[in-house]
């Protein structure tokens, strides 16, 4: 058996299994494709496809409430429920409102906002979000931009799970004709996703989150919701740290605002460097 031809002069696309994989990966020059399918990528989609101004995720729910005494709206999420003190949860249908229209909402998740906020610290090219609601949108815009991307599924407390890779295997799937593959979690996501295709739900009833979502949480129009496709043609993405769909009226400001967050941030990294050399003279 001969191997494949691989052509070198395509860019290529990788998938992180799990977040506590992502230091595997070379950021830097790669767009990061966050995949959180149940739930908080799909809800991130919904929202901005009803209208919401930015989202703002953060690790932990302090800083949550911290925003929520500032006056902003806030979503949270931990082991699939919402989050005591917070305006919403983690389910798609609480961003359908006219309420979110125009707005900042403060994010905090289980899993999502965990990887987003890796993928930050590793000093990502660019972070975008992605799930079933906006995969075709989402496709055509990495074909087009044409650079490297890596695909980190959220998982579960760092455990790989099967909807996340399913979700993966799809982009791949769709992305194959345009990059190479990088290593063999692009195409054990891509095999997983070929089985799964016509069946998802049915793949998934055997999944830890799927059960803890259907049979637990009693939440299962979220499950069939979230494996829908193409619904919100929405490309979030992060302008420093906030989300906001590229084609916004709001992205020019956000552009400005994270620039600015990055000269500082570059300013006091200089000034922390030239103290260090002072004190080793």
């Amino acid at each position: 058996m001969r191997p494949v031809k691989v052509d070198k002069s395509k860019k290529w696309v990788g998938v992180c299994i799990s977040p506590a994989l992502i230091d595997q990966f070379e950021l830097d020059n790669a767009i990061v494709v966050v995949i959180d399918v149940l739930r908080a990528t799909t809800s991130m989609c919904v929202a901005f496809g009803h209208g919401v101004r930015s989202m703002i995720p953060v690790l932990t729910t302090e800083e949550g409430l911290e925003y929520k005494r500032q006056g902003f709206l806030t979503a949270g999420e931990r082991d699939g429920e919402q989050v005591e003190g917070f305006d919403f949860g983690n389910s798609p249908f609480s961003f359908m409102g006219e309420e979110i229209r125009g707005k900042d909402i403060v994010m905090t998740t289980t899993n999502g906002t965990k990887a987003i906020k890796a993928a930050v610290a590793l000093n990502a090219m660019e972070v975008v979000v992605g799930a079933f609601p906006n995969l075709t949108v989402l496709c055509n815009y990495l074909i087009q931009r044409n650079e490297n991307v890596v695909l980190v599924c959220s998982a579960w407390k760092d455990k790989p799970n099967l909807e996340d890779t399913i979700f993966a295997g799809a982009m791949v799937n769709r992305l194959r004709p345009y990059f190479r593959m990088f290593e063999d979690t692009t195409l054990i996501a891509e095999t997983l996703y070929r089985a799964a295709n016509r069946r998802k739900r049915y793949f998934l009833r055997s999944s830890s989150h799927f059960n803890r979502l259907f049979h637990k949480l009693q939440i299962q129009k979220d499950v069939k919701y979230a494996l829908r496709r193409d619904t919100h043609p929405v490309i979030p993405k992060l302008y420093g740290d906030h989300l906001v769909e590229i084609n916004s009226p709001y992205v020019i400001e956000f552009e400005k605002k994270a620039k600015r967050q990055a000269e500082l941030k570059a300013s006091e990294k200089a000034a922390t460097q030239d103290q260090e050399k002072l004190k080793s003279n």
